[in-house]
């Protein structure tokens, strides 16, 4: 006699904000986290009305559950509502409104080398300037600019970031030098990621390099390199020459 073999379902934990932590914490429960790795939001594993558990994935001898799991958004017991049932989903956030002022930085620079009269002209010479034509031009299409200080480890000295979109979006700069070429910039971006990956408000992080003396012989590859993304979290590279 044939038959079919099934599981029993394990047990679901799912942030406030409906990130789902893991859908095995029961024969898993080192997977399990007190606040959402995503959000920071507090997590629950059962319905806070009736409490029965959140059904997780059906545990088959022999098979491990693949794809994504959706956080349900009633209880299938008592059918109150879940916190995150009413939280409309998230965006992604991309750097594509940006980028367009970027590419055509170069273009500002070379403006400023010309001034009025005897006076100086404009030149980027280090991160610092940099940083500060940016801190006058990103309010021009940007209504929430928020400079972030913060010393990496890679730097001697303070840097500035820029947070937009109400801090949803890093925009983190760097100019080649001799000694700044991209084995270098490819050593400081895993910190720079690590450090907005933790803001719980960031969801996106841009990598502004100019490179005026083209020194980065593979800008192509470099853009493409750091771009990826990871479910709501995004990473985008724009290097200019």
């Amino acid at each position: 006699m044939s038959g079919t073999v099934t599981g029993h379902p394990d047990v679901m934990q799912v942030c406030r904000n409906g990130h789902v932590i893991t859908d095995l914490l029961r024969s898993c429960p080192g997977h399990g986290l007190s606040h959402c790795d995503r959000c920071g939001a507090t997590t629950q594993d059962r319905c806070g009305t009736c409490g029965q558990p959140l059904r997780g994935a059906v545990a088959v001898p022999g098979l491990v559950p693949v794809g994504t799991t959706i956080a349900p958004q009633f209880c299938t017991t008592c059918g109150a509502k879940f916190p995150w049932s009413d939280i409309a989903p998230v965006a992604v956030i991309s750097a594509s409104p940006l980028e367009p002022l970027l590419r055509r930085l170069p273009r500002v620079v070379r403006q400023l080398r010309s001034r009025h009269g005897t006076r100086p002209p404009f030149r980027v010479e280090d991160v610092y300037d940099l940083e500060d034509l940016l801190r006058a031009l990103l309010p021009l299409h940007f209504d929430d600019v928020r400079p972030e200080s913060r010393t990496p480890s890679y730097a001697i000295a303070t840097r500035t970031d820029f947070l937009l979109d109400a801090g949803a979006l890093a925009v983190v700069i760097k100019r080649t030098m001799s000694c700044l070429r991209e084995s270098q910039l490819c050593a400081q971006w895993p910190e720079d990621v690590a450090y907005y990956r933790q803001r719980r408000a960031c969801r996106a992080l841009l990598g502004f390099v100019y490179d005026p003396e083209a020194l980065l012989v593979e800008a192509v590859g470099l853009e493409k390199q750091w771009a990826q993304a990871e479910g709501e979290w995004r990473m985008d590279c724009v290097i200019v020459q």
